[in-house]
This record gives structure tokens, sequence and C-alpha cells, in this order.
């Protein structure tokens, strides 16, 4: 297995079944940690197809050389890509979303973890236009802290209901046998917070062909599955999380896209802010969704 970008991962064969021995990067403490267990010790309990968490002596995490360790159950499978997605894959991830947060109504982790909504987002914003204004990038910069101001309007208030959100729902966190999901993996990113953003970026992920080509029927999919697990989500809102969050993952990704030497326009999520912000593209998607 690969070593991962954060931590590492490790597959371990027992006499028994296989199991996932995962590393932390040094700067996880023990109580982030503990957060992450937390919820897969709740979703695992409930059914939810999730890596179990194996106690360690003392139920804490345990450190090797160093580093903070934990052990999970392995999920057999092969991990999704963008050639499994399908409208039948989004109504599967939809009906799953639902019945995750189900699983976790009223439930609050043990341990601390930063939360990761707007004050977090407007962080990573600002490290964005000064990386960007360092590559005198001015006028790009310029550009992003004006959409940002606009996308994050919406979540001022804060007024939407709370939860566990694993933050980052996407096909590589995914694992699949015979075209059926068996796995949903890596809750190392998930925080307490507005627990809406999970549909809106795995709407979003799991609809996206390439980087801006959105597939309308498997958002439609998504959403009316996802909506039979839970309660009706209003279309204008849903277009203003995916822009939100697709500044979350702009500040995650345009160091890589920097190192590697490319214009910061051709960012994956620097062009779907691009796409979200713009009021043509967002009418006619609201059109064809045809949800009203």
């Amino acid at each position: 297995m690969s070593g991962g970008v954060i931590n590492t991962n490790v597959r371990v064969d027992c006499t028994d079944r296989p199991y996932l021995l995962r590393v932390y990067q040094a700067e996880r403490s023990s109580d982030e940690i503990e957060f992450e267990l937390s919820a897969l010790r709740r979703l695992s309990a409930a059914g939810f197809p999730v890596q179990r968490p194996i106690d360690t002596v003392g139920g804490r995490p345990t450190a090797l050389d160093e580093r903070l360790y934990t052990i999970l159950t392995f999920v057999e499978g092969e991990v999704m890509d963008e050639a499994d997605l399908s409208p039948a894959i989004g109504q599967q991830m939809g009906r799953i979303l639902g019945d995750m947060q189900n699983a976790l109504e009223g439930f609050v982790p043990v341990g601390r973890k930063a939360r990761c909504d707007v004050d977090f987002i407007d962080n990573l914003v600002q490290e964005s236009v000064t990386i960007l204004e360092a590559r005198a990038e001015g006028s790009f910069a310029e550009r992003i802290a004006t959409a940002w101001q606009r996308a994050r309007e919406p979540f001022v208030k804060d007024d939407l209901p709370l939860g566990l959100v694993h933050a980052d729902l996407y096909p590589g966190n995914v694992i699949m046998q015979n075209d059926t999901v068996v796995g949903v993996i890596d809750f190392d990113d998930a925080y307490y917070g507005t627990q809406f953003f999970d549909v809106a970026i795995a709407a979003m992920e799991f609809a996206f062909r390439g980087d801006v080509d959105l597939d309308v029927e498997t958002v439609r999919g998504f959403m009316s599955a996802y909506e039979s697990a839970r309660s009706k989500i209003d279309d204008d809102v849903l277009l203003d999380a995916m822009l939100l969050n697709c500044f979350r993952f702009f500040g995650y990704t345009l160091p890589l896209t920097t190192a590697a030497g490319g214009p910061v326009e051709t960012n994956v999520y620097a062009q779907r802010i691009a796409l979200l912000d713009d009021s043509d593209f967002r009418k006619e998607l609201l059109y064809q969704l045809g949800r009203r």
C-alpha cells in the first residue's frame, strides 16, 4: 500500500483477517485521533460500512517511534475512481450518506477536533491569496478573494444543523466490490460542524466528470436518494455549499499546483469556483436540476 499523503497506512495480514495499521502524522494529537475513532465506533456499532477500531492497551492511541498509531479492520475491495462514476453510483452514495447521518443523529464525538467551516476557510483563503500574490498573481488573487466574500455570505449566520462531518467524501475514500459500495474510509479529516456540507461535497465529487463537466442526472439521483433517508434540501443552498467547499479544497491543493509548476488557473477547484460562481451557469444548472 502507498504511504499516503498525510498518514502512513499499512495492511497487516493476520491469521483471522487483514487489518490496517495507521501511523499518524506527527502533528496529530491523541484527542484528535480519539475523535475519529469514537465516530468509527459509533458507525460500526450501527452496522454502517466503516473500519472498526481495534482497542489498544488502555483504549487510547499508542505511540510507535514517537508517532501515534491505531489499528483498524481492513475493508476488502477496490478504491472507486472516476471510471466507476454513474447516476446509479450517485444514488448509492446519496442513500449511504443519508444512512450515515441517521446513524450519527444526536452523536457528539469523544475527544477534540478543530471545526473546519467558514472561519477555517477564511484562513485558508487568506493563505492562498498570500501564495498567489507572492507569485505575482495579484489579479487572480483578487478574483479569489472577491468570490470568497460572496461564497461565505450565505453561511455566516451559522444556522444550519451541526453534526459529524466526514469532510472528504470523494471516490478515493469509497471502497467497491462488483459495482456495489462496501465501505467508506478515511475519517481523519472529520470534525463536528455544519453537517450539510458533507451533502454538498459528495454531490459535487461524485457528479463531476473531469474538472468542470457536472453530470446533472447524477446530482439529481444523489439528492433524491439522500432525501429519501433524510430531509428535503433547497437546490440554491446546495449550490452555495458546493461553491463554499471548493474554496476549502482550493486552499488544500494550491500548494500542489504551484509545486508542479502549472498555471494556477488549471487547479481543478479554481476552475470549479469560476464555474459555480458564474450566475448564468447557476441559473442553467438550477433549471436542469428541475427540483423546485
